[in-house]
């Protein structure tokens, strides 16, 4: 409930590399079914660059995908 709010800054907030990463291995490990994708989640990934915060977005939202794909 608190990430569309962090990813919605225009800086990205200390630490929310960190806190995606963790999201990220949560829905690896348990899967994103009965989950709505997260707002702002594909937005952060697709940014320029290859910050934590960039590559662990991408990571969270590949296991949104990978699910979509085995539906």
């Amino acid at each position: 409930a608190m990430l569309p709010g962090l990813l919605a800054y225009e800086k990205t907030p200390r630490g929310l590399g960190d806190l995606l990463s963790v999201a990220a291995e949560c829905a690896e490990r348990c899967g994103t079914g009965g989950i709505e994708p997260i707002a702002g989640l594909a937005a952060t990934a697709g940014r320029k660059g290859s910050s934590q915060t960039v590559r662990q977005a991408a990571r969270l939202l590949a296991t949104f995908e990978d699910r979509e794909t085995e539906e």
